[in-house]
């Protein structure tokens, strides 16, 4: 169970910033733009989400 909570999240990160890297750089304008909005969403969402388990 120590594995999993330690390592899992790191590759899960390692694999979403090559997956991330590889779809930036084969995309055109309009895809860049996608991408840019889908993580921004997701950041505002991650932050929001922490905030209300940390004060909740």
């Amino acid at each position: 169970m120590f594995m999993i909570k330690f390592i899992l999240p790191i590759v899960v990160f390692i694999a979403a910033v090559y997956g991330i890297s590889y779809f930036w750089t084969n995309s055109g304008s309009k895809g860049k733009k996608m991408i840019s909005l889908g993580l921004l969403i997701c950041l505002t969402m991650g932050i929001s989400l922490t905030t209300y388990l940390i004060f909740d």
